[in-house]
């Protein structure tokens, strides 16, 4: 049933969390930035790079799957840098990497970066965009044999998630609150994904906010069951994570904005084959530790090959409705070149 769900169809993803000096908060083809997808160093009419090797913060998730076949291929180098990853435990020490120093670049979830943008401890750009949820991607899974059957069924449940004030909790939230459901009275419990199959076998939840490719693995190991998808409504394909880095004095932003536009046309040429999951099930195997049978099942999501700013604005917006940054974030100031990113 669930995988019916899925193939009907932003890790949620990861927490929101302290990150670096003042900010103490939870977290979680074309269309290039000044660029084009004609590759070689020069392609976007910018120049030689200013830096041959950079790191990047990466995560070992599905997200990331066009990221690791670029590195494999040899994109970036066709482009002029050498890119070294760099796995990080979690998105906030990616971000917390990029503002010491230790990154160039980091993966992380919207919410992470927004939250960290909105605090001014950093000017964060963000740097590409990485996935955004189709249904079946972002789910509320429960038990077979739990109560919890339908979204009016919720309130006053016991909900696995990875963070509160993340992706994990406004996007199901946002689809509640449409619905006329109670949200309020959810009893959240944060936990990591690989705990919540566990968590409701044994009946300490009721049920959990789980991201592929965790849908799939529980519908195998615990024969799961959709309760509702939180990719659909508001929140139908909403970003889940992206790219960033930081501008300023010294900053990679600002000093490598030809190693940046390399980058991001090394990664926009693997987004694009990202259509073809024959090419990505190997990555979520080698990367994701996904098994390959369940590599075969995993819900494909959307990679996208161009950064537009009202897209990304979706998220900052949720995220003021629901309390988790004060005032109006606009997303189109940090992205470079905002003007001509994807229209």
């Amino acid at each position: 049933m669930l995988r019916r769900f899925a193939r009907g169809r932003a890790r949620a993803r990861l927490p929101i969390a302290a990150v670096a000096m003042t900010l103490l908060a939870t977290v979680s083809g074309c269309g290039l930035l000044g660029g084009d997808d004609s590759g070689g160093s020069n392609a976007s009419g910018t120049g030689a790079v200013e830096k041959a090797k950079i790191k990047v913060g990466v995560l070992p998730v599905v997200d990331a799957a066009p990221f690791y076949r670029a590195v494999e291929q040899g994109y970036f180098k066709e482009e002029g840098v050498e890119v070294e990853p760099v796995v990080m435990a979690s998105g906030p020490a990616g971000i917390s990497g990029v503002l010491n120093g230790d990154l160039d670049i980091a993966f992380t979830t919207y919410p992470a970066v927004l939250q960290a943008q909105s605090t001014k401890v950093a000017d964060f750009k963000i740097v590409a965009d990485a996935l955004a949820a189709k249904p079946g991607h972002l789910v509320v899974v429960a038990p077979p044999n739990s109560s919890l059957k339908t979204p009016q069924d919720i309130p006053g449940k016991r909900i696995a998630l990875t963070a509160r004030r993340s992706i994990s909790d406004l996007a199901p939230s946002s689809v509640l609150k449409t619905l006329g459901v109670a949200h309020e009275s959810i009893q959240w419990v944060e936990m990591p994904f690989p705990n919540m199959i566990t968590a409701m076998q044994n009946g300490e939840v009721d049920g959990a906010v789980l991201a592929e490719p965790w849908v799939t693995t529980a519908q195998k190991q615990l024969g799961a069951v959709p309760v509702f998808d939180c990719a659909t409504g508001p929140t139908a394909e909403i970003p889940m994570s992206g790219y960033t880095a930081v501008s300023g004095n010294g900053k990679f932003a600002t000093t490598s904005p030809n190693t940046l536009a390399a980058f991001q046309r090394g990664l926009s040429r693997a987004q694009a084959e990202a259509t073809d999951r024959t090419k990505m099930e190997p990555m979520f195997v080698k990367y994701a530790k996904v098994d390959e049978q369940t590599a075969k099942l995993v819900t494909m999501s959307t990679y996208p090959t161009s950064l537009v700013p009202t897209r990304i604005q979706r998220v900052a917006n949720l995220m003021k409705d629901f309390g988790v940054i004060q005032g109006a974030l606009d997303v189109a100031t940090m992205i470079p070149n905002a003007g001509t990113a994807g229209k």
